[in-house]
């Protein structure tokens, strides 16, 4: 009787954490194709390519962005970074004001370079930034 009671309640236990844990994911699903598409975007033509995403956009960014300033993005991430060769989703943050979905992306020039978007409450890409990672330089031994 005991195992049983036991058995039951470690089920609704989990029950309960795994209906938690997928609380979230309309959110998710909707930024993580935002910022797949921007992603992509990245590689193809600047005109094409803001046009459509330009509705994944906060009225702020889509004003402070438009087309021309997309394409010297587009051009100077390639510059930069080199072309585009994978990305993998890294993690999805959930604030008061909105969420941060990042992503960790191999180029062709740089090996690691952590993608960070930003979204508001209503799900549209706020803001975006794209760093190289470095990894921190070991300090020389000691000698004794």
């Amino acid at each position: 009787m005991k195992k049983l009671v036991l058995v039951l309640t470690m089920l609704l236990a989990f029950a309960c954490s795994s209906m938690a844990f997928a609380a979230d994911g309309g959110d998710l699903n909707k930024e993580q194709k935002t910022a797949e598409k921007m992603m992509t975007s990245l590689e193809a033509d600047a005109a094409a390519s803001y046009t459509a995403l330009a509705p994944a956009l906060s009225a702020d960014l889509n004003k402070a962005l438009g087309e021309k300033n997309f394409a010297a993005i587009q051009k100077q991430v390639k510059q930069q970074f080199g072309s585009l060769k994978e990305t993998k989703f890294h993690s999805f943050e959930r604030f008061d004001q909105g969420d941060r979905v990042t992503y960790i992306a191999a180029f062709s020039k740089e090996n690691v370079v952590i993608m960070t978007f930003m979204f508001g409450k209503d799900a549209k890409l706020q803001n975006f930034s794209f760093s190289p990672y470095k990894a921190p330089e070991k300090a020389p031994a000691e000698k004794k």
